[in-house]
């Protein structure tokens, strides 16, 4: 029922009739036998001979293919695939013709959409080609890219399309025989334009296979990405060039760091010495010296020992680039109460709220160094007409692999436009005669918990009182 089969006389009069012929081609076996088959040609068809011309060819060839416009009884058209088959006696004379058709209305109708689809798509380039390599299609999109109209290129080799260099070391071969292999072939590369520029494409290349698998063709789909590849040229570029400077930079400041750690160490002894000295005279000769001559000797012994702070931040905060930092479970509660014990203040002015079960992964001189800082600065800063009040605690992070550590003081408190330079070196917002330091406390806060795999931050309201936290691994063997 799905194929019209019926056989013709040597004149091209139908003789049978079966019923997928009148299913389709909706004439009854009365109607039709008889006739001649040209009935089912359009005019256009039937003027230009073509009944008579087929039934030429399959006579002298045995057999005729075709695939065109047929008319049924209606009126109506359907697309048709034709086959004609010769019958011959034994002496090779023509006795009749076997007729097949089938209806591929559909079929043509989804092709044509297809190739509307097709032919509508400008931003990619997508054409056939035959098993060997020639093209055999080409849309709207293949000629925008390419350059070429599809009646110049249509019958030649996809080849053309590749650079000199890639051609003559077999790329287009490679191309086809690995989409064979492996069912595609995808790839990027360097492709010519009919005008002889060139574009970065990406191309999809697929084979083709007819219903028992034999390859007759293959669908090859091209995109120019040439500004994709600028771009990322040009941040490859630029990723190098700053890889570079990082890295000069990192040499810089390990020389600076080198050469101020020297620095620093070898102003020690003159400083010791300057201090000594200056004890000395007004020890063993102060009586002979006058309230002037007292003054200028405690000033030089006070500068000496503002000088002798500021070189042993200086090797701690050097100290702290080039040592090994090696970490190890550190309960907090025991060494905050340590830092406490150090300072210069009574236990009132002190509030601790730290679980004894609170562990952190860390290096413990350097935590104990950033905990000194942090409590000092806290009792430092204080307003002149209220005492110094100095808040520790101890918490979990909403990273449960991380504990924080506040230090909150009641003190001046900083304004947002100094909460990012306060921890830079030498970065002081007030005199030294009003808060005495050397600027440098901060900056080791910040490098000794980022070398521990910490950050580091602060809040603040300006007259209220400041909060400087710093986040810590969780020491693996903490309880819950």
């Amino acid at each position: 029922k799905d194929y019209a089969i019926f056989v013709l006389d040597p004149q091209g009069y139908i003789m049978t009739w079966n019923e997928g012929a009148r299913r389709f081609k909706l004439y009854e076996p009365e109607e039709i036998i008889g006739k001649h088959f040209s009935v089912f040609y359009p005019e256009s068809d039937k003027k230009a001979g073509k009944p008579a011309w087929e039934l030429e060819v399959a006579a002298e060839t045995g057999r005729f293919e075709d695939e065109g416009w047929r008319i049924r009884k209606d009126g109506t058209r359907f697309w048709a695939n034709v086959i004609i088959t010769a019958l011959y006696d034994e002496n090779h004379n023509v006795l009749g013709f076997g007729k097949i058709t089938r209806d591929l209305t559909e079929r043509r109708a989804s092709e044509q959409r297809y190739r509307l689809l097709v032919e509508g798509v400008s931003d990619y380039a997508i054409y056939s080609l035959d098993p060997t390599g020639v093209v055999s299609s080409w849309n709207s999109g293949a000629q925008r890219i390419k350059g070429y109209t599809a009646e110049e290129i249509i019958g030649k080799n996809f080849s053309n399309f590749y650079t000199p260099e890639d051609a003559a070391a077999g790329m287009p071969q490679r191309v086809l025989r690995t989409a064979i292999e492996e069912g595609h072939f995808e790839g990027e590369g360097w492709r010519v334009r009919k005008d002889g520029t060139r574009f970065w494409s990406s191309v999809v290349v697929t084979p083709i296979r007819d219903e028992e698998g034999t390859l007759t063709g293959f669908s090859k789909v091209t995109r120019d990405i040439t500004d994709r590849k600028k771009l990322l040229d040009d941040l490859q570029r630029h990723a190098q060039e700053l890889e570079t400077q990082i890295a000069e930079r990192e040499r810089t400041n390990a020389e600076l760091e080198a050469f101020s750690y020297s620095v620093s160490h070898d102003l020690r002894a003159p400083l010791r010495h300057i201090e000594g000295f200056a004890q000395i005279v007004l020890e063993d000769y102060g009586d002979r010296l006058d309230e002037v001559g007292k003054s200028h000797l405690l000033e030089i012994t006070k500068a000496s020992t503002r000088m002798s702070r500021l070189v042993h931040d200086l090797l701690e905060y050097g100290r702290l680039s080039q040592i090994e930092l090696v970490s190890e479970p550190i309960a907090l509660a025991p060494l905050v109460k340590r830092v406490i014990a150090e300072q210069e203040a009574p236990a009132s002015a002190f509030d601790v709220q730290i679980s004894p079960s609170a562990r952190v992964s860390a290096h413990e001189p350097t935590l104990h160094q950033v905990l000194s800082n942090l409590v000092g600065n806290g009792l430092k800063f204080h307003k002149p007409d209220s005492p110094a009040h100095v808040t520790i605690v101890a918490a979990a992070t909403a990273d449960p692999n991380f504990v924080r550590v506040s230090v909150t003081d009641n003190g001046i408190g900083i304004a947002p436009e100094y909460r990012e330079r306060i921890f830079r070196v030498f970065e002081r917002l007030h005199g030294i005669s009003e808060y005495p330091g050397t600027g440098i406390g901060l900056a080791i806060v910040k490098r000794g918990v980022e070398r521990m795999g910490g950050r580091v931050g602060v809040d603040s309201i300006p007259g209220t009182g400041s909060t400087f936290w710093f986040e810590l691994p969780a020491s693996q063997d903490s309880p819950e």
